[in-house]
């Protein structure tokens, strides 16, 4: 079990540094998703700070277009936004930095972060290749990889996989990569 965030001031930040990295706005019920799911801040305490946030002006409120509420969204103000580039290295630790980006990776669709998957096969040899693929975001490279296959049969699988599910790739290579994988066993 992740060690969770209690004080204050982390779990401000920890809040305002998700909501960067995820980009765009989400309702109140998908964040909360996200931080409860992987258990990095109590359900209250999130639920407090969240509406501090708000208040102080740090995350600003969009109106559901039905005006019902139910679908209102929640972004960065400017002033929460430098809040969390200014104060994520200084109060969280890096720890809690990386369960944030792991957190919004995971739960982050490709399309919604603009992303542009790329992907070619080199021929190094007789029954040799080399498969190349890459993922670019709004903020730059996700990933970029480079497998030795022993067949053209292997390479293609290697292709169709990343051009059917580029998602679980990306996803599997920062679980793997970070030794979170948890996320591999449960599918979480």
């Amino acid at each position: 079990m992740p060690e969770k965030i209690t004080n204050t001031n982390e779990i401000k930040v920890f809040i305002l540094y998700l909501l960067e990295k995820i980009g765009y706005p989400l309702t109140f019920n998908e964040l909360a998703s996200i931080i409860i799911k992987d258990d990095f801040v109590d359900y209250f305490d999130f639920a407090a700070n969240f509406h501090e946030l708000i208040e102080n002006g740090q995350i600003k409120r969009n109106e559901s277009p039905d005006g019902d509420g139910a679908s209102e969204t929640y972004e960065l103000s400017e002033t929460g936004r430098l809040v969390s580039r200014g104060m994520a290295g200084e109060v969280l630790s890096k720890s809690a930095m990386e369960k944030s980006y792991i957190s919004a990776q995971r739960h982050l669709s490709l399309e919604k972060r603009d992303a542009v998957m790329s992907n070619d096969i080199e021929s190094i040899g007789p029954d040799k290749y080399i498969f190349n693929c890459q993922i670019t975001d709004r903020d730059g490279l996700v990933f970029k990889l480079s497998l030795r296959a022993d067949s053209f049969e292997q390479v293609e699988k290697m292709r169709k996989a990343f051009e059917d599910r580029p998602d679980v790739i990306s996803r599997g290579l920062i679980s793997l990569t970070t030794g979170d994988i948890e996320y591999l066993i449960s599918g979480r």
